[in-house]
This record gives structure tokens, C-alpha cells and sequence, in this order.
């Protein structure tokens, strides 16, 4: 094989393939590095293994060609024609050249090809720009190589780079695809019920997770490279702001749909800086509903028929409303702070009041007649239900009174007690939001399992006492095999009863003290306090087994599923919590690619990792 040159004097020609060899030698290294990273194997474009070896390429190649003048490896001879044109005659070393060359080649496509397949849907767009780019130049290569064009002596390998680098060029400047830098996330970001979405600098949306495309009412296919305000202008006001300035404001949907909004500055590292904006969208309509009925609740005590009195717990008034003033004649700023007996008429015996605080302290409701009077003076009969406040720690925080006048009329007791339930409902029902709110705070809405707030509130907690008391935590990291098979063939409700009857599993599996919560997805986190890894593997076992011979019915259709499960231990195998969930996570992985429906222990496979 030869190759074609033109130049007045041959060294002149051979100075430059020197040139070209230093040149694709060294971009060749250079792309390779790229497309590991590229498809996201940093971690390898890291080692210096790998980058000794790019070097090594660099050097062995180019210097092969620098040296050709004292062994001719590389050329054996130059032969001048006709035009100044010279031909250049392969010498051995150019078949490894030539060799080495398409191995760079193959495996960087391949890697290309990997991340196309692979990733957020931008990713997946680059790396088919890149194969498209570097396919015409591998092309028109190998044509040379072969003589594909009948054309001996024409190296095609220089155009093919022009055309390639015009190609990138457009990809850059023209479509700026490579400057839009989406955000790495896994299939727990894509379910998260949270809407994520990430714009560049032009606010253009260049990541959206599903929670966002539907509040969007678009696919994420069709929202990716486009401006947030033209597809959803409710935005565009808080989009004028500044970029690097956190944006927090409440998005109201039509009246039906409310989201708790963040608009924060998206950074990378040195020299970027600022690349865009992330917009995290919390539905919060649920307790938008529950806000509204306790405002109304609120307001029904405003307007109340009846005084309202509530205290601290040593019986100082915090809160009175608008009938007791106009009852009693006391304002709340004569009242606040004082205790109610500034109201006793001395009528009332002192073993009512002692009976009535030892019913209260006790987290009883006290019901009874008593005698007060107002701020003139006058005395009046009220029948009186009080009760404790009690927080989810079972304390009790403040005493509410409901007091009905009953001077002028102690002969409608029944109309009284009719009164007197639906106040009763009104404050169980006070009570009841307020802990369904607490409730909803920490509890996965689907399967009734702890979430990762309460996780993230317990966990560092649970690890501090096993820390002081000396005793293991073992983490169970668990995940459904194949579980979007299920959503694709039987629909998402029946992925949901999928979910919710292996949370019945799970609760029939663990124990009291134990901390089980939906850690996303499907994805579920199991942590047994004092537990060695070896008994909670047994427990792990006997849970995959009983999910695997316990197929479930839907809608006439039996599914039949099994689990993969990860287990590592504390502090064994991490001292703190991230390193701790990062082994049990580890675990999984290699459940899950080393044939599914099994248990692994870290302890057991962590020499490799």
C-alpha cells in the first residue's frame, strides 16, 4: 500500500506525516478518554493505567514515525512521480498503526453506542450526533485502506476530519447541544412524585423527570430543548428573575392542582459556574385541602355560637373567641396570660375544680356545670367541656374549653347536647388533620410505609445509640425484579397492588423495633436494629421465598414477581450513614446483574468492589 503526496521535495512531505502522526496518535488517545467518560465511565478514564496507556499509544506511534529515517518501519521508501506528487510504501509498522488505530475506533463507537441506548433522553441525542460525526471519517479510512475507490495513493482521512470536525463544529455552535448539561439521575429521580426539571442559561428545558412532564401536560420527549415559558407560561414572571437567585412561590393550577415551587441556581464545578436552574415542584394540594378545612374549622371557632377558651397546660389563657368577649366583656389582651378564675363567681365548689384538673391532667375530657361571672359582675351558668391538647408524642401541650351560656336556658339540655357532639366532632376532627398532617409528613401515600423524610429523621438517630450501646444495624435494601414488565403488561394500578401487597410482606416480616420505609420506586429499605447480617439475611431469605411462591390476583390476572435484595452491616461495613446505604446499594447491584431473585450479602462480594 502507498500513500499520495504532493510536495516540491519529498522531506517536506515527510515532515508533515510526521506532523499527522503526532496529531491523530494524539487525538485518538484524547477521544478515547472522552468517550469513556462520555458514557459514563469516569472512573475508568480516571486510573493512571489508563492514562499510561494513552500515552503509550501517543508515544510508540508517533515516535515509530518520527524515527522512520534510521529503520524504516514505518515507510520504506518514498518514491517520487510526475506533479511533485510522492508516493509513500507502508513498511511492517503500519499495519499496527492501522491495527491499533480501528481498536481505538471500534471500542469508542462502542461506547458511543452505549450511551445512546442509555441515560436521559439529551444524552441519548449527543451520542448519536458523535457515531454519526466519527462514522464518515471511519468510513473513508477504510476505504483508503482497502482501495475501496480504486484510487491508490489518496488518503481520504484528512477530508473525512474536515467533514467530521465541520459536523462538531455545527453540533456546538449551531444546535449547542454539547452545552446543555442535563442532570445524571437514576430511575429513583424518574419516580420520584416530585417534579424536577433543569433549564440552561436561555431557559430552555434540557432534563424533566415523568412527575414534570405530566404536570406539564406533555411527554418529556416533546418538552426537551424547549423554553419553559413557551410551553407553560404561568412561569414566566419568576423566570425574569436572576439565575443565580432562589426563587420560592406556591403554583396554582386552575384552582385544582397546587405545587409547592423552588427555583434554585444549577452550578457545576470550576470553570462553568453557573449553567442553568433546577425547579423542583411538590404537590401539595392534599394539604392545601386540609389547610382550607381547618381554616374553616377556624373560622366556625371565630363564629361560634359558644365561648372558646384554650390554654398553655398550667391553665393560662393563650386564646379566647369573639363570644367569649361579648359574653364575658373581657378583650384577650385583659385576659391573656391570667387564669380563667378571674372569671369564678365563687359559686362553684372547690371539689368540682379539683375533680374537673384531675380529669384533664390525666388526658381525659371533663364535662360540668360551673358558675363564672362577667367583667360586671353579673353571674352566669355555663355548662363547660374541657379537654387536653395531645401531641404525637402523647404529651399534652394545651386545654381547650368549649362553654355554652346555659343561664336562661338549662331547660334545653337537649338542644345543648346536640351542641355539645358537634363541637366534640368539630375538635376530634381538629385533632384528626392535625395528625393526618404530621402523618402525611412521614408516610408514603401508596403503601403506607415510612418514607425517606421519617428515614433521613430516624436513621442518624438509630445509628448514634448503636453507636454508644455497641450493637449492630443491619441494612435490607430490597427491589422488585422486572417491575416495569409489570406495569407494561398488566397497567399502573396493578403495579401499585404489586407494591402495596409486598409492604403487607414486609410488615409481616419485620418486627416492631424495626425501621422499614419505601426508599423510592421499588425500591425498599429495611434497617433491624441489633441485628447481625447473617440473621437478617435468614429474615431477607424467608421474605423472597414467601413473595415468590405467593402469586397475586388482579383484575383475573395472576402476577407472579420476586425480589433482589442487598444486605450490609453496621458499622462493619460503614461508619456513617451514606456509606453504610452506599454498600447495602452495592449489594443490590450485584443481586440484581448476577441473575435476580437472591440475596446477597456485601461482606460476601465486597473484594471485588
Amino acid at each position: 500500500m502507498v500513500t499520495l503526496g504532493y510536495a516540491a521535495d519529498p522531506s517536506v512531505k515527510v515532515f508533515f506525516a510526521v506532523l499527522d502522526a503526532w496529531g491523530y496518535r494524539t487525538a485518538e488517545a484524547f477521544l478515547l478518554l472522552f468517550a469513556l467518560c462520555f458514557a459514563g465511565y469516569e472512573h475508568i478514564a480516571e486510573k493512571k493505567w489508563m492514562k499510561a496507556i494513552a500515552v503509550l499509544h501517543v508515544l510508540s506511534h508517533a515516535l515509530l514515525a518520527s524515527t522512520n529515517q534510521w529503520h524504516g518501519l514505518m515507510w520504506k521508501d518514498f518514491i517520487p512521480q510526475a506533479n511533485n506528487v510522492v508516493l509513500f510504501v507502508h513498511g511492517p509498522a503500519f499495519a499496527l498503526t492501522v491495527i491499533t488505530g480501528y481498536s481505538h475506533a471500534l471500542i469508542c463507537m462502542t461506547l458511543f453506542v452505549i450511551a445512546s441506548f442509555r441515560g436521559a433522553n439529551i444524552i441519548k441525542r449527543q451520542a448519536r450526533l458523535l457515531i454519526t460525526a466519527f462514522l464518515v471519517q471511519l468510513f473513508l479510512n477504510f476505504a483508503y485502506n482497502i482501495d475501496l475507490f480504486d484510487m491508490p495513493g489518496w488518503d481520504w482521512t484528512s477530508i473525512a476530519s474536515a467533514f467530521t470536525n465541520v459536523f462538531v463544529l455545527w453540533a456546538l455552535s449551531g444546535q449547542r447541544l454539547l452545552d446543555i448539561n442535563p442532570i445524571a439521575r437514576n430511575k429513583l429521580i424518574n419516580n420520584l412524585s416530585d417534579g424536577m426539571i433543569a433549564l440552561d442559561l436561555k431557559n430552555r428545558i434540557i432534563d424533566i423527570n415523568r412527575s414534570a412532564a405530566n404536570i406539564l401536560g406533555n411527554g418529556e420527549d416533546a418538552l426537551l430543548g424547549k423554553k419553559l415559558e413557551d410551553v407553560f407560561p404561568r412561569f414566566g414572571s419568576e423566570l425574569r428573575e436572576a439565575p443565580e437567585k432562589e426563587v420560592k412561590f406556591e403554583l396554582n393550577i386552575s384552582n385544582q392542582r397546587f405545587y409547592d415551587t423552588l427555583i434554585s441556581p444549577l452550578r457545576e464545578e470550576w470553570p462553568k459556574g453557573l449553567v442553568g436552574r433546577l425547579i423542583i415542584l411538590r404537590d401539595i394540594t392534599e394539604l392545601k385541602q386540609k389547610e382550607l378545612r381547618l381554616l374553616q374549622l377556624h373560622k366556625a371557632v371565630e363564629q361560634s355560637p359558644v365561648s372558646v377558651v384554650i390554654t398553655d397546660i398550667q391553665g393560662n389563657i393563650e386564646y379566647i373567641n369573639p363570644h367569649f368577649t361579648k359574653l364575658t366583656g373581657y378583650a384577650l389582651d385583659e385576659v391573656m396570660g391570667k387564669n380563667p378564675r378571674i372569671i369564678q363567681s365563687g359559686d362553684t365548689s372547690l371539689e368540682t375544680y379539683d375533680e374537673m384538673w384531675k380529669t384533664i391532667r390525666s388526658g381525659k375530657v371533663w364535662r360540668g356545670e360551673v358558675w363564672n361571672k362577667k367583667k360586671t359582675g353579673e353571674p352566669y351558668c355555663e355548662v363547660e367541656i374541657i379537654a387536653p391538647v395531645i401531641d404525637s408524642d402523647g404529651a399534652i401541650v394545651n386545654y381547650i374549653a368549649i362553654k355554652e351560656d346555659v343561664t336562661t336556658e338549662k331547660e334545653s339540655d337537649a338542644k345543648l347536647r346536640e351542641a355539645y357532639v358537634r363541637l366534640e366532632d368539630q375538635m376530634k376532627e381538629i385533632q384528626g388533620l392535625q395528625d393526618e398532617l404530621r402523618e402525611q409528613a412521614i408516610r408514603d401515600p401508596l403503601t403506607k410505609l415510612h418514607n425517606r423524610h421519617y428515614l433521613k429523621e430516624t436513621l442518624s438517630r438509630e445509628l448514634s445509640r448503636a453507636m454508644r450501646e455497641q450493637y449492630p444495624v443491619s441494612f435490607l435494601l430490597l427491589d422488585i425484579d422486572h417491575f416495569k414488565r409489570v406495569n407494561d403488561m398488566y397497567g399502573h394500578a396493578a403495579g401499585d397492588f404489586v407494591l402495596r401487597d409486598l409492604a403487607d410482606h414486609l410488615a409481616e416480616f419485620t418486627r416492631t423495633g424495626d425501621i422499614v420505609c419505601r426508599y423510592g420506586g421499588e425500591e425498599f429499605l429495611v434497617a433491624f436494629p441489633n441485628t447481625k447480617e447473617q440473621d437478617a439475611f435468614l429474615i431477607a431469605d424467608r421474605l423472597r421465598e414467601s413473595i415468590q411462591e405467593s402469586p397475586i390476583y388482579v383484575d383475573h390476572n395472576m402476577i407472579s414477581i420476586t425480589i433482589s435484595a442487598g444486605i450490609s452491616e453496621f458499622p462493619a461495613h460503614g461508619q456513617y450513614e451514606a456509606l453504610i446505604l452506599e454498600t447495602a446499594d452495592k449489594a443490590l447491584y450485584y443481586a440484581k446483574h448476577n441473575g435476580r431473585n437472591q440475596v446477597v450479602l456485601w461482606s460476601k462480594i465486597k473484594a471485588p468492589f
